[in-house]
């Protein structure tokens, strides 16, 4: 017999409401589930700082500013991610620099293929 396939819970951090709907989308029709969609500065903290994930799509500018401590919390958890955003690797801070990005405007394609890798650093935290 065959294990159930693993199904992650992945934290969504974006205040559009249509990028947040083609997310929840692609992550459900990859089998996992959507955590959120968290829109501003304060909640992302608060859930970040939390353990009901296993990995994130961070929106680098979101509601109450840039998501940079955000991104500093998911990275003292080991919690892999991946960011959203529409800079240049210049105006990203140092340490974010390397970090996996969809650059937007992206396709669903490019979504679905930076997920993938997302969901393959990923270890399941929860059952």
């Amino acid at each position: 017999m065959t294990p159930p396939p693993l199904r992650l819970k992945v934290l969504v951090i974006e205040d559009e409401p249509l990028i947040s709907m083609i997310i929840e989308f692609s992550i459900d029709c990859l089998g996992h589930e959507m955590i959120g969609p968290i829109a501003s500065l304060e909640e992302a903290m608060t859930a970040a700082a939390g353990d009901g994930y296993d990995c994130a799509v961070l929106d680098v500018n979101i509601v109450g500013g840039p998501s940079y401590a955000v991104a500093q919390t998911l990275g003292d958890k080991q919690r892999p991610f991946l960011l959203a955003s529409g800079y240049a690797d210049w105006s990203l801070p140092e340490n974010l620099r390397n970090q996996p990005r969809l650059t937007k405007p992206y396709s669903g394609e490019q979504l679905e293929s930076e997920l993938h890798l997302l969901f393959a650093r990923c270890v399941p935290r929860s059952a």
